[in-house]
């Protein structure tokens, strides 16, 4: 894993720093019996669980906002990626449970208020994935954000989850960097923690409905980064984002339509999810970006899962890269852009010119 020598040595800082839990409690989590609402928890550090029928009283979880918890929400895919005329976009990545963290960058930089309501007005939220795994307030993050998603929509803004391989590792099983409280929580509940976020439950519905990529104005957002071979031979942003829910999320079994080499780029290293290439490969050049951005129909990338200290500009501001190292607890920022100008706020609220690297 690509770590630049500055994010090697908050890492060595972060040991030090244990992540807030608002309370021992972890949950909700909402499955659906004979289509009626079940709420679960758990106190994972004392092995024990609860649970009650949506509408009964229930304890107060860290993130979530009964007043926009809609139990009989349709779940539909999004088929819109593309927003114009956007005036303000602040974006981050990368939280891995990191509740306290993202919560006081949100907070300090204007997008939410102290009872943690959107106040963004019509401005968009980027999540640029990779909410799940490392940290022990995953679940509370994912709530905030869904929450966040409601309220947006009703001022005339928008929040947009992207999918990040974490993402999609949970759904597919993978469980290598689950942190070990959920682990509880999964064995007290008797189910396996993929199930947890399973097809039949709320967040797993919802999860499910999440785009890989959009594009807001000129920039393109996207976890990993694209590839010149997926721009190649897999097409645009919406032929991207349609076959990896069709063939990826969906398991469709007749994967071969799709042809084993197209489903290893978007599924693979150098697929939109995993792909480092921007920052690892020495040969990657600003004609490369150049190259994929005209295919994009798009002026710059904004991408996450290569961490760095801070916010940085590649290519000549073509790439920025917004994973901040908030996994670590302790350090963070986001990417704010107003009229075309793009700049990072701090945890403390402060606005400052990106650096760029290359």
């Amino acid at each position: 894993m690509y770590r630049p020598l500055s994010v090697l040595l908050l890492l060595l800082l972060a040991t030090c720093v244990v992540s807030a839990q608002e309370a021992e409690i972890d949950g909700p989590y909402i499955t659906y019996t004979g289509g009626l609402p079940m709420v679960h928890w758990t106190f994972p550090e004392e092995g024990r669980k609860d649970e009650a029928r949506w509408g009964e009283a229930l304890p107060t979880f860290a993130g979530f906002h009964a007043e926009t918890f809609d139990p009989d929400r349709d779940f539909v895919r999004k088929e819109c990626i593309t927003y114009d005329r956007v005036k303000r976009v602040a974006a981050l990545s990368d939280i891995h449970g990191q509740y306290p963290v993202a919560r006081k960058l949100l907070l300090a930089n204007g997008i939410i208020d102290e009872n943690e309501n959107w106040i963004f007005e019509d401005g968009h939220l980027v999540i640029v994935g990779d909410v799940f795994d490392r940290g022990d307030q995953v679940n509370a993050m994912l709530w905030l954000i869904y929450h966040l998603e409601q309220q947006a929509a009703l001022a005339g803004g928008r929040v947009h989850f992207l999918l990040g391989n974490h993402e999609t590792m949970v759904m597919e099983g993978d469980v290598r960097y689950v942190n070990e409280r959920y682990l509880k929580t999964s064995s007290l509940l008797k189910t396996t923690y993929q199930n947890l976020y399973g097809q039949e439950t709320h967040l797993g519905k919802w999860l499910r409905t999440l785009p890989l990529s959009v594009k807001v104005n000129n920039v393109v957002y996207v976890h990993g980064g694209f590839s010149s071979d997926v721009v190649k031979k897999v097409g645009g942003l919406k032929e991207i984002n349609d076959t990896y829910h069709e063939y990826l999320m969906n398991h469709n079994p007749n994967l071969a339509a799709m042809g084993s080499s197209n489903l290893e780029l978007l599924h693979g290293r150098n697929g939109p999810l995993w792909y480092r290439g921007y920052f690892q490969d020495r040969d990657f050049s600003r004609r490369d970006i150049d190259r994929i951005l005209r295919k994009l129909e798009a002026d710059h990338l904004v991408v996450g899962h290569t961490s760095f200290s801070a916010i940085k500009g590649f290519f000549g501001n073509r790439v920025f890269a917004v994973d901040s190292s908030i996994k670590f607890g302790s350090v963070g920022e986001l990417l704010l852009i107003e009229d075309g100008i793009f700049r990072r706020g701090t945890l403390t609220g402060e606005v400052l010119d990106i650096e760029l690297t290359k």
